[in-house]
C-alpha cells in the first residue's frame, strides 16, 4: 500500500457504488470498439448505455420482461434466463460479458457459468461481480447474531473467496482471477471504505470480481 491510505467517504446519492467503478476499470481494459457484449441483468439504463458507447453491439439479457428498458441505439434486449443463457443468445458470438450483483440470485449458479462459456467467443472474457458473505461489517454482526443462513432476501446464496474458487473448478473455464474491492463501510446512507488494503484483508472486501477467460 501506498504512504497515503485511499479512504473514499461519500452519501449513498453522490455517484456509483464502488464495484461498479472498479468493473467499470476492468471493462474498459477488455473491450474494443469491434466487440459484441453480453450484460446479464440489463436493467439499468444509464449502465447499459456506458458500456454500449464502448462497443460495437450490446446484447441486454433481463429474466423479467417488465424489467425490460425501452430499446436504445446499439443495445438489442432479449428476456432470458441465464441458466439457458444460449436459447436467447447464439453459442460463440459475444466477446465480453459483464454481470454485476446477478449471479447471487441464480439457483444453479454452476450451469450459468457453462452457459456463459458456450456463448463467449473463444478468447473472450467475462466480468461478474457480486457481494462477499464474509465482508467485514457482515463478520462483525454475525459474531454476535450468528451467521446469516440463506436463502436471504433474493440471494440464494453468497460467497466467500474459496466458494467462488470451487465454483468455477466445476466450470468449463480454465482460466479465472478473483479480485477484492473495497474494505469498510458500504451500505447504508455512508459509505466509508478503503479502495487499497492489505492482501491479509482481502477475506473482508465487500465485494468479488470475477474474471473469467475462453
Amino acid at each position: 500500500m501506498n504512504a497515503r491510505v485511499p479512504v473514499r467517504i461519500r452519501l449513498r446519492s453522490q455517484g456509483d457504488d464502488e464495484d461498479w467503478c472498479h468493473l467499470q476499470g476492468s471493462y474498459e481494459r477488455s473491450v474494443r470498439p469491434e466487440h459484441t457484449v453480453l450484460e446479464i441483468g440489463a436493467s439499468v439504463p444509464r449502465r447499459t448505455r456506458w458500456l454500449a458507447d464502448r462497443a460495437r453491439e450490446l446484447i441486454g439479457v433481463e429474466l423479467f420482461p417488465e424489467r425490460v428498458p425501452p430499446p436504445q441505439g446499439n443495445v438489442r434486449y432479449v428476456v432470458g434466463d441465464w441458466q439457458h443463457l444460449s436459447d436467447v443468445v447464439a453459442p460463440e458470438s459475444v466477446d465480453v460479458a459483464v454481470s454485476s450483483h446477478v449471479i447471487e440470485h441464480v439457483p444453479d449458479d454452476a450451469r450459468a457459468l457453462d452457459e456463459l462459456y458456450a456463448v463467449l467467443r473463444p478468447g473472450g472474457i467475462a466480468l461478474i461481480t457480486t457481494p462477499n458473505r464474509k465482508r467485514l461489517v457482515r463478520a462483525v454482526i454475525e459474531r454476535v447474531r450468528g451467521e446469516r443462513t440463506f436463502p436471504w432476501w433474493e440471494h440464494v446464496r453468497e460467497y466467500v473467496e474459496a466458494d467462488l474458487h470451487s465454483l468455477v473448478a466445476r466450470s468449463r473455464f480454465a482460466r479465472s482471477e478473483i479480485r477484492p474491492i473495497a474494505l469498510g463501510l458500504h451500505g447504508g446512507p455512508l459509505y466509508c471504505y478503503l479502495t487499497e488494503f492489505p492482501r491479509s484483508l482481502r477475506r473482508y472486501a465487500n465485494f468479488w470480481e470475477l474474471q473469467l477467460w475462453k
